[in-house]
């Protein structure tokens, strides 16, 4: 899951939860804290006071913001890791009025703070109590220019473990995990592979690979002590791969950061070259998939090519634009190749219009031929 496509899995059981009387308020809420945490301490005033400039100074966009530390506004173009996730679609008022943050604790580490803020919804609904968390975000607190900024949990949570380097990948682990090497020169070896064929003008590229031992190590990496918004096993982002598959071969998030920057790549076609390219090593875990969507294909008349790629699709359980994009990736492959998935990748597939025109001019196909063709695909993995 490439990290700027990230969607709000959880949107109908948020809408919900935002019936109640927060959504009346025109302006964010005072920041709540608990009362373990000490305010007679003026540098934890001063954080508490950061934490909620931040909050208030539109950090769902990014920019270059005053309250961040600019050692990481350099390294990193989307500096603030939790960022996609925490905040989705909302802007940093709405989810204090969505999720009211409230301070659990902030506490010395060496001479740094470690900050916790719980965003959870006042909802008290028996259908909606189990979402009501939307997270525990967890940053750090550093002096810069005798000044309190935040900074990342990455650097922090990832000090004491152990590294392998290949050509391709720095992999990340913690040192009580079993690192298997054979893994990851086949990881190694992938990269290669795809990008001599796939990115020859950036075939020496590096990335970092960081394998947490399950889902809230790796919400660690990006900022929470507990997440439910975004919650998966993989996430690639700022030239990293995070993970909790306990695995040093990921195909599928590794192909988001080898292939070629394309800010007119669509989200289907992103995801679908990832599950072709990626994903498909593992047959069995790729027809698994592309089942899911055959089925639906064949059997409800709701989820068809044009409700897909129009952006209409009712949610079925799973991402539809795995298999979909995945399915038109295979439809380009059999009829032109590596080159015509070059033309894929390469292209303008920001709206199913610009996707048709590339489709249909590389392909000499009109769009009900790309159509009818698509679902032929998904006949090879239709169960009835």
């Amino acid at each position: 899951m490439k990290i700027k496509h990230l969607l709000l899995l959880y949107f109908g059981i948020s809408i919900a939860i935002f019936s109640c009387s927060a959504l009346q308020t025109k302006t964010p809420p005072s920041i709540s804290v608990s009362n373990r945490v000490d305010t007679n301490n003026a540098d934890i005033r001063s954080i508490i006071q950061l934490y909620s400039n931040y909050l208030n100074s539109s950090p769902e966009l990014i920019q270059n913001n005053p309250y961040w530390n600019s050692e990481e506004k350099k390294k990193f173009k989307d500096f603030d890791l939790s960022r996609a996730t925490l905040f989705q679609s909302f802007t940093g008022e709405e989810i204090q009025r969505y999720f009211p943050p409230f301070i659990l604790s902030i506490e010395p580490v060496d001479e740094k703070y470690r900050i916790k803020v719980l965003y959870s919804s006042n909802t008290t609904e028996p259908a909606y109590i189990g979402s009501k968390v939307w997270a525990i975000h967890q940053l750090f607190a550093v002096k810069e220019n005798n000044k309190w900024v935040l900074e990342n949990s990455l650097q922090n949570v990832t000090s004491g473990w152990n590294t392998f380097k290949t050509k391709h990948i720095t992999f990340h682990y913690p040192f009580d995990y079993d690192f298997s090497e054979k893994r990851a020169q086949k990881a190694n070896e992938f990269c290669a592979e795809i990008l001599k064929e796939y990115n020859p003008e950036n075939t020496n590229y590096h990335f970092n690979y960081y394998i947490a031992n399950d889902i809230d190590q790796m919400g660690q990496l990006e900022n929470f002590d507990y997440y439910f918004t975004g919650i998966t096993t993989g996430k690639s982002k700022e030239q990293m791969v995070i993970s909790c598959i306990k695995d040093e071969f990921y195909p599928h998030e590794f192909i988001h950061q080898l292939l070629p920057e394309n800010q007119n790549r669509s989200h289907i076609i992103e995801e679908g070259l990832a599950t072709f390219l990626g994903t498909k090593v593992d047959i069995t875990e790729y027809q698994n998939r592309m089942k899911l969507l055959s089925d639906d294909v064949f059997n409800d008349s709701s989820t068809n090519f044009h409700s897909i790629f129009d952006h209409n699709n009712p949610y079925k359980g799973y991402q539809v634009a795995y298999p979909a994009g995945a399915a038109l990736c295979e439809l380009v492959f059999e009829l032109k190749g590596e080159k015509g998935l070059n033309v894929l990748i390469n292209g303008n597939t920001s709206t199913k219009k610009e996707l048709t025109v590339l489709l249909t001019e590389s392909l000499d196909l009109t769009e009900q031929e790309i159509e009818t063709k698509w679902n032929l695909i998904l006949t090879k993995f239709d169960q009835n």
